[in-house]
């Protein structure tokens, strides 16, 4: 599936979620796009059983379409949570997950979700957060203390 086809999907998913159908010209505002661009996508999609479409009568998504957008949504998500702890703007957070939420790999996403789950487990922010956005602000480490791990090649 190309990244316009996820783009698409996604648009369409969502506004269907809030409705029950989508408009080519709701698709075309959501992705900044030409109706007659939403029109040729809609027939791939509608061919890989994505959506379906009938001229003048709306777009649905199909169960396949959900499936695959809920997971495309859902990394964008994680992604942009990601990039959210290290105190990147919301916006460009968005931007940022959207690229990279076509080509990362499961593993490497799944050490993400791993990683903010991590993170959103701890009350107020953890030390070692608190420590990195001190040098982000000051650019200067902060003094803390190092935690040593037991095993057999380090002992403690």
């Amino acid at each position: 599936m190309s990244e316009k086809e996820e783009d698409y999907l996604k648009a369409i998913y969502v506004i269907c979620r809030e409705r029950g159908f989508a408009r080519s010209v709701e698709i075309a505002e959501a992705l900044g796009v030409k109706p007659a661009s939403v029109t040729d996508m809609l027939k791939k999609l509608q061919e890989k059983g994505f959506v379906r479409y009938e001229k003048y009568r709306g777009i649905i998504i199909t169960d396949e379409g959900k499936r695959i957008a809920e997971v495309l949504l859902h990394r964008d998500a994680v992604i942009k949570e990601f990039f959210g702890i290290f105190g990147v703007d919301e916006k460009n957070a968005d931007v940022i997950a959207n690229k990279i939420e076509h080509y990362i790999d499961d593993e490497s996403f799944e050490r993400i979700e791993k990683f903010v789950k991590f993170v959103d487990s701890f009350k107020g922010n953890p030390r070692w957060l608190e420590h990195f956005q001190e040098f982000m602000e000051t650019g200067k480490l902060p003094e803390c203390e190092r935690v040593r791990q037991n095993s057999k090649d380090n002992p403690a």
